[in-house]
């Protein structure tokens, strides 16, 4: 199956430039929205971190819609956040510090096309504790002070089971990650001896 054949969301990534040099500020923001529902984009705020396997970004997304609801609703821990990072499969044309990426540079046309096509980052999205992480993928942009830095969008994980679903045309986008139904319960020999007799 083609991905963009999959349902998708959006996702965003900007620098954020209100910081005016506040160490605490996070240094980039932007927006996300589900597959199912692309239009309600939810703001998110990212922190840089680093781990062993490199730097990257971390933060809240803000579920709420209002006001009101900011005020009455208390964020459950371990909910609601967005992890992003640079895809560590990707040569970049530079380096981290601006300067020009030899690896890239010895790549042949194609190569480097190829390497082009790839996303700038990878992303998951931690929901609430019933619903389906998410993950995203972004491309940078030409940079803007306005426009997304980086965009793209975000995907459910399908299993093949789903993917073939998918293809066949038969679940909706809500349903993709809907829990699966219990197994009946399992006929007992006598309960199927009675029903031959009647």
């Amino acid at each position: 199956m083609n991905p963009t054949d999959q349902p998708k969301g959006n996702f965003k990534i900007n620098l954020n430039f209100r910081r005016n040099g506040n160490a605490d500020a996070p240094p980039i923001t932007g927006t996300i929205s589900t597959p199912e529902d692309p239009e309600t984009e939810l703001s998110f705020s990212a922190f840089r971190h680093d781990g062993d396997k490199g730097a990257y970004w971390i933060g809240p997304v803000d579920p709420n819609r209002s006001m009101r609801q900011a005020l009455n609703n208390a964020p459950a821990r371990g909910t609601h956040f967005v992890a992003i990072r640079e895809n560590g499969f990707k040569v970049f044309k530079e380096l981290p510090d601006g300067s020009p990426n030899p690896a890239y540079a010895a790549l042949s046309n194609e190569a480097k096309n190829k390497e082009d096509s790839k996303p700038a980052y990878w992303a998951t999205w931690t929901r609430g504790t019933n619903d389906p992480q998410l993950r995203a993928s972004a491309w940078e942009r030409d940079p803007s002070r306005y426009g997304p830095w980086a965009s793209g969008n975000t995907q459910h994980p399908l299993t093949k089971e789903q993917v073939a679903a998918l293809e066949a045309g038969l679940p909706d986008a809500a349903a993709l990650n809907a829990p699966e139904p219990a197994a009946a319960p399992r006929r007992s020999k006598a309960s199927t001896a009675g029903r031959e007799r009647a």
